[in-house]
């Protein structure tokens, strides 16, 4: 029955996932309308009817994904607590399975901590580009950089000291790009947690 109930949440997952990603287009659509909108010249009634007539073509679709939406209702969290449900019932079994889904789900857990710990320090060495005299920014970069075991060099942040762009910008840059690689890692690793739960 377990396993009739996961595949069937998973479908609608899945199905939340596509029409989630449509309404945030069509949310993106519509504000451009809005703004195009608002930048036609009002005695240019041709071009203000086409704005509109587009911003409301556009409103409507999102409100019929919106609709479509609540329909599928908390799907994700559904399937969510379905995989958590068989994810104990495998650990607590002599399923062979059940200690490579412990190892998934130490390195989840570790990556949902790391993952915005990265993010809060890419965004503070942005801001820092912004502004170098930020030291809010400046003393959120050190406490992220520092957490995530990462050194920061004198001089590179402002501390009577002008901030050096080049390497602000170097460590903004590996920060993202470490980020996209575990990223990448959470989504292969959640991948083959559904695997080994659905296969």
């Amino acid at each position: 029955m377990l396993d009739e109930d996961l595949h069937t949440a998973r479908r609608r997952a899945r199905r939340w996932d596509e029409l989630n990603e449509r309404r945030t287009a069509m949310a993106r659509l519509v504000g451009e309308a809005r703004r195009e909108l608002e930048t036609a010249a009002v005695w240019d009634q041709e071009s203000v009817s086409v704005e509109e007539a587009r911003l409301g073509a556009y409103t409507v679709v999102l409100a019929a994904v919106e609709r479509e939406l609540a329909e599928v209702g908390p799907a994700k969290e559904l399937y969510e607590e379905l995989l958590v449900r068989e994810e104990r019932r495998v650990a607590d079994s002599a399923d062979p399975r059940g200690a490579e889904l412990l190892e998934i789900g130490r390195l989840l857990a570790e990556l949902d901590v790391e993952l915005p710990a990265r993010e809060r320090a890419r965004a503070a060495g942005l801001q820092i580009l912004r502004d170098p005299d930020d030291r809010e920014a400046a003393a959120e970069l050190v406490r992220q950089a520092q957490a995530l075991g990462m050194t920061v060099e004198p001089g590179v942040l402002p501390d009577g000291v002008e901030t050096r762009k080049d390497d602000i910008g170097g460590m903004v840059k590996l920060l993202d790009e470490r980020s996209q690689e575990l990223g990448r890692l959470r989504d292969d690793l959640r991948s083959r947690r559904e695997e080994l739960l659905l296969g």
